[in-house]
This record gives C-alpha cells, structure tokens and sequence, in this order.
C-alpha cells in the first residue's frame, strides 16, 4: 500500500496511542491498495482507501474463508465500490470479483490466507515503525494479535 498525506496521522497534536477504533479505522493512513494475483491487477483505481479498514476487512475475509464467522466481502467505506469473494464449492480456491473493474482473480484458500497475513502484519509493521506510539493502541494490539476480538471492542 502506498500512502498519501491525506490521512489524519499527520495533524499535529493527535495521540495515536488513543485514537479510536473507527477514527484509526477510516480517517488514518489513507493510500493507494495494490490487490493482484498472477499479474491481474484488481485493485481500487482510488488513492484514498484506508488502511486500517483495508486490514479489518482482509481479516474478515480471511475468517470467511475458513468457515467462520465473517464477511466474503471487502468494502470501500469512501464509496459504494467492494470486492465479493466466492469460495469454491470444494473450498480449496476463491475468486475475488470487484465492482468496479471488468476483471477478476482466482487463488487457493492457502496462498489467499498467507497474503492476507502478510498485508496485515507487515501493513502494522510500516505504520507501527513510522508512529511508534501507535503500537501503544489498543485496537492497534488486538489486530495484531489475533484480531478475532476487534468487533466486541467496536
């Protein structure tokens, strides 16, 4: 993800250590999302998607894929635009189908797992090393680590 500087992370005077969870989830870290897959592009044409909801949402998918509760969907929070994702009926390979380009990907469950892990982790490992009191939030750590409890901390 590449960032631009209309994010909030750049006002003076804001404790990132405090920020809420929707704040940090929609008005921090604002950026360019990459999303490819055997050199098919799919990601938003738009340089604003934040980051943190990017995070969450991967997340979600990533717990939909396995059978549990979540949402095989990713939503774009500054518009109506999403990507769908369908499980294969044997559940090894999903598709990923947005709506806003004329184009899809497919991947097996596993390497969609181990990608989604990885934007996470390092996504925090970028923000977290730029902003270091940010790693002092709470809604920061529990993404973090494990992520299962963010919704019962909305």
């Amino acid at each position: 993800m590449d960032y631009s500087s209309h994010g909030r992370e750049h006002i003076q005077g804001d404790d990132l250590a405090e920020v809420s969870r929707g704040d940090l989830r929609w008005y921090y870290f604002l950026g360019t999302l990459h999303i490819s897959h055997d050199g098919v592009e799919i990601g938003p044409p738009w340089g604003w998607v934040p980051l943190f909801d990017a995070m969450y949402c991967v997340h979600q998918v990533m717990a939909f894929v396995q059978g549990a509760p979540g949402f095989g969907r990713i939503e774009f929070t500054e518009n109506d635009e999403f990507i769908d994702f369908k499980l294969h009926p044997d559940r090894l390979s999903l598709r990923a189908v947005p709506s806003y380009v004329d184009r899809e990907v497919s991947c097996a469950v596993d390497d969609f797992l181990v990608a989604g892990d990885r934007f996470i982790r390092e996504g925090l490992a970028r923000v977290t090393d730029g902003y270091p009191s940010l790693a002092e939030n709470r809604f920061v750590r529990i993404l973090g680590g494990g992520m299962g409890q963010e919704e019962s901390d909305a």
